[in-house]
């Protein structure tokens, strides 16, 4: 599809949702919680929803803590735990209610959690829990049926939250380009017991409890507790999964005294769910994409097991009128052992199998903790009003990893497959005895300390306001236990710098710029497949530039509208070779993302409501290793996408919504700087709810469909080296959930 018939697409559903808003629809309070600007949240205060009801009005943005969003100098969508409830069932991934957001691109295996951010690869690092950083990692996420809201915060803004451990971002990207804030499940103003039984369509069945209840003077303590029990198949053929967990929400507020304590223990396993591929060889095109439905491993053999608990504390104490102090604390750990392919699949351009694919046992046991205290306060100084905050936190990970491949009666790893992606995959018999993830001990890949001081100035003064922010990060990144492997350790300090401004000439319009510049630890020089003259040496930590400039404005209770443009600059270490030939790793590399977000929330003829947007990205390689790539796309970049959802309301019980997605053609990207095109594709996603009664029992019934027209297509990943994945196939959901 070419730019203009993008562009067309894009100002047409701008100008049918656009025309029809001109009906002013007065928007309704939802209760979801929030506390002095969300240091700690509470369910009884309320946040308002933007027009249509799909997001909040106000987001949390790091330090500023609870933000309008049409103050923030950067782009911020707060979702509602009503859309997440509805987009999100609860045997479901996050990335199905993440892919509202038009600045997120998602699309992973079930046992990953990839998704990019203005074509940025991240992934479940990027998801801090009740403002607590670094409980996930690619292969782990969040537990759907925990979290409530959910506020992204996109572009300059990632800079203000603290200590960025480097698995999150990755030791040479700097901060990543957003953080996405996940509020769990608190307990409201009212007393409830939830049952909800859901089916899928391939047999799986599951079983939720929900208890809320509010005790002591004034309630002022809300208990609440949610827990799951899920177990059958995926749309996937074969696949399925089993999913157990149990957790509580507990909160207190008194008058000087609020304080959260969130905590549980999950237990979980697939099967069968590998989606991701690479192409091998020199490949001359873009195979097509096989039926969605085919399983690509052994269900019956090829799991990911994991289990673990996680803990957060948020606490609040005011000292004065003007004056608080706040701790934000966190614990996890998380452990698993599965039997996977290493890495990916590997493919000819025909398709066939590559034979030395490997599949390998693996363990990970990981460790985290997390601490962060400092002083929020207001003060005047002339007519400028001074909102500041001071902080300090401190980060730990320790993370064992132990990886071994599956290798056949001549100790040999390859040559475990053949077949075709279209015709089916055969697995050669000696690797159904190769599984011994269950007998892997610990082995320590690396332990991580980060302490930071952060200092954050928002200035108020009449229609001006001014963000000055800054982080001094020192730290500790210790890689395993052999000498070679200590070669690698890295100690570094560095600041990290955000500045914005806004100026709003009325309540319901807004102009703003930021810029921030950050950066995450250094990099150990150490020889590899290159001997390196400078092996040994430290590269001091890169620069990672991020700016926004854009325009928001609000209209009549019916409808917002955000329009940025961004420019990030990424460096990367990169090989230079020498006059005399002789080769060094420097930091020269540059990736650079341009682009432009534009995205809405509308309501409209009483009974209708909107929300969407587009982004068109032109990200590129502008510094590779001896003019490689130089000029060529970022590796699984795609220059347009865009999301559009509409629902109607026909009664205040029922509500039936659509969403379309769009991702244009993403780019494979070749060592001649030839780029093949990875097709575009189109989704749509169906949902219902109906509020009844039956013999006086309140019941909730929600029903979903995703990808509705069943197409098999390709998915780019965003800077994932050339890594692809097949989209999941048509799913049918159904739940029930009695209220008692």
């Amino acid at each position: 599809m070419s730019k203009k018939n993008n562009l067309l697409l894009s100002s047409i559903m701008c100008s049918l949702i656009l025309g029809m808003s001109a009906a002013p629809v007065s928007a309704e309070t939802i209760e979801t919680f929030n506390l002095d600007e969300m240091i700690v949240e509470s369910s009884r205060n309320h946040k308002t929803p933007l027009p249509g009801g799909f997001n909040n009005d106000s987001s949390r943005v790091g330090l500023l803590g609870e933000t309008e969003v049409i103050k923030a100098p950067f782009t911020v969508q707060s979702i509602t735990e009503d859309t997440v409830s509805k987009m999100a069932m609860p045997n479901q991934d996050l990335d199905t209610v993440l892919s509202n957001v038009p600045a997120i691109r998602t699309g992973t295996s079930p046992i990953k959690t990839d998704f990019s951010i203005r074509g940025v690869c991240t992934n479940a690092a990027s998801y801090y829990v009740n403002n607590i950083p670094g409980f996930f990692i690619m292969a782990t996420g969040p537990i759907t049926n925990t979290v409530g809201s959910m506020d992204a915060m996109i572009g300059p803004a990632s800079t203000i939250n603290g200590s960025t451990p480097s698995y999150q971002a990755g030791p040479l990207t700097g901060a990543t380009p957003g953080v996405i804030y996940l509020n769990t499940k608190r307990a409201g103003d009212a007393d409830f017991i939830k049952y909800t039984q859901t089916f899928a369509g391939y047999g799986d069945y599951g079983e939720y409890l929900d208890i809320s209840q509010r005790f002591g003077k004034d309630r002022n303590i809300g208990v609440r507790i949610y827990g799951q029990y899920d177990d059958g198949g995926l749309a996937i053929s074969g696949a399925g999964q089993r999913k157990k967990n149990l957790f509580a929400n507990i909160s207190y507020e008194g008058e000087t005294t609020k304080t959260n304590v969130f905590g549980g223990y999950y237990d979980q396993k697939l099967m069968g769910t590998e989606r991701r591929f690479a192409l091998t060889g020199n490949p001359t095109k873009f195979p097509d994409a096989p039926d969605n439905k085919m399983s690509f491993d052994d269900p019956s053999l090829m799991h990911q097991d994991t289990n673990g608990y996680m803990l957060t504390l948020n606490h609040q104490k005011k000292l004065g009128e003007h004056l608080n102090w706040f701790v934000n604390a966190g614990a996890n750990q998380s452990v698993m052992r599965r039997y996977i392919y290493n890495g990916e699949v590997d493919i000819f351009e025909n398709g066939d199998i590559d034979p030395n694919t490997k599949v390998w046992s693996d363990y990970i046991h990981i460790r985290n903790q997390y601490l962060q205290t400092g002083l929020k306060g207001d003060f005047m100084t002339g007519m400028a009003k001074h909102n500041v905050a001071v902080s300090a936190d401190r980060f730990h990970r320790k993370m064992y990893k132990l990886g071994v491949n599956a290798k056949n009666s001549a100790g040999i790893a390859e040559g475990s497959f053949e077949g075709n992606i279209y015709t089916g995959v055969i697995f050669r018999p000696w690797i159904y005895g190769g599984d011994i993830s269950s007998t892997l001990t610990k082995n320590l890949q690396h332990e991580e300390t980060d302490v930071s001081l952060n200092f954050m100035d928002k200035v108020e003064i009449g229609k001006l306001t001014l963000l000055a922010a800054a982080s001094r990060r020192h730290g500790d990144y210790v890689r395993g236990t052999t000498k070679k492997q200590q070669k690698n350790n890295v100690k570094d300090n560095n600041w990290a710098t955000t500045f914005g401004l806004s100026y709003a000439p009325t309540d319901d319009l807004s102009i703003y710029a930021a810029k921030a510049n950050s950066r995450n630890r250094g990099t150990a020089v150490v020889n590899g497949n290159k001997t390196y003259e400078n092996d040994g040496e430290i590269l001091p930590s890169v620069r990672n530039s991020n700016a926004e400039v854009g325009v928001k404005y609000k209209a009549n209770d019916n409808l917002m509208m955000t329009l940025a443009y961004f420019d990030m600059k990424q460096p990367q270490t990169m090989d230079v070779k020498d006059a005399a030939g002789k080769w060094w790793l420097t930091n020269n590399g540059l990736n650079r993302y341009k682009g432009v977000d534009f995205s809405l929330n509308a309501s409209f003829a009483d009974k209708w409501n909107a929300f969407g947007g587009f982004e068109w990205l032109d990200a590129r390689q502008e510094k590779t290793a001896e003019g490689k790539y130089d000029g060529c796309h970022v590796m699984g970049s795609a220059e347009w996408s865009s999301v559009w959802g509409l629902e109607y309301k026909p009664d205040e019980d029922t509500s039936f919504t659509g969403r379309l997605s769009y991702v244009g053609v993403g780019k494979y990207v070749k060592g001649n700087k030839e780029e093949l095109d990875i097709p575009s594709h189109v989704t749509l996603d169906l949902f219902a709810s109906h509020k009844a009664k039956i013999n006086g029992v309140p019941v909730k019934f929600t029903a979903a469909c995703y990808n509705v027209a069943n197409d098999s297509h390709w998915i780019a990943q965003a800077g994932q080296n050339n890594k692809f994945m097949l989209n999941n196939p048509r799913s049918f959901m159904l739940s029930a959930e009695f209220e008692f």
